[in-house]
């Protein structure tokens, strides 16, 4: 193939690349707002600085006082970057596989798994720093291991959503792409249930060191049920306004990408 061949091809590649980073931003920014609040406001119950509903209602009013600020903020950023970069992670690996003529499920999953779990291990770690109550130290390894155990349980549930969850949901009258769409919201949200004691667990492992055993295990009851619900919320603004939100404005602006013939 000539160069003059090429040229069109690479052109259409890079402004696909572009749209990719377009919606992961986009997306990104609708939902990072309330996943921020939440997962702030988990981490202060937990280390026992705020209780949780309070917590949530004191960041949500000051998101709504002021946006800009709350914008401006660190905590705001991480979580930003996280989404971002996993929904440009997803969406640039099927653009690349899509031009190479190859499958991109496999590349696709391991490279956004990698990115997910990294960052937002990473997010966490600097969370239980910014808002507990004990002075910032070294996070233990294992903290670090359990998070990353929670958080390759909850994207691994994203793309290995049973299609039994989708067939029952349209069996129940919605149409195939609805139940598609919520069986990939609902099946992670089941997983917060089984993850949860994990991600509580890191957190006490920082915030009480030397704690015995059974002080955890009464931690992690005591905290369970709430932390369980704040986890399962903060599902729908990632994977629901996130995600979702991410193909669909992926797809209508490929879709008028493709109608000025690019």
């Amino acid at each position: 193939m000539t160069e003059a061949e090429l040229r069109p091809q690479t052109t259409s590649l890079v402004v696909k690349l572009g749209v990719d980073l377009v919606a992961a931003g986009a997306a990104s920014l609708m939902a990072s707002p309330f996943v921020t609040i939440l997962d702030r406001a988990i981490i202060e119950n937990a280390s026992g600085k705020r209780h949780l509903g309070f917590a949530i209602q004191t960041l949500l009013g000051k998101f709504v006082r002021n946006p800009v600020a709350f914008f401006q903020r660190r905590e705001f950023a991480l979580v930003y970057g996280l989404y971002a970069a996993t929904y440009a992670s997803a969406n640039t690996i099927e653009t690349l596989c899509d031009a190479a003529e190859t499958p991109s499920a496999m590349p696709k999953f391991v490279t956004t798994t990698a990115v997910n779990v990294s960052l937002c291990v990473y997010k966490d770690r600097e969370f239980a720093r910014m808002f507990g109550v004990v002075k910032p130290h070294s996070f233990p390894l294992v903290s670090l291991g359990l998070f990353a155990m929670r958080d390759s349980m909850t994207v691994g549930a994203t793309f290995l959503t049973p299609p039994e969850i989708a067939q029952f949901i349209e069996s129940t009258g919605c149409s195939k792409g609805t139940s598609g769409m919520l069986a990939q919201v609902l099946f992670p949200s089941l997983i917060q249930f089984a993850s949860t004691p994990l991600h509580l667990l890191s957190l006490d492992l920082y915030n009480h060191p030397s704690a015995a055993a059974t002080a955890r295990t009464t931690f992690i009851k005591s905290k369970y049920w709430e932390t369980v619900a704040a986890r399962v919320s903060r599902i729908v603004p990632a994977f629901g306004l996130g995600s979702i939100g991410n193909k669909y404005m992926r797809d209508e602006m490929r879709a008028t990408l493709h109608s000025h013939g690019v």
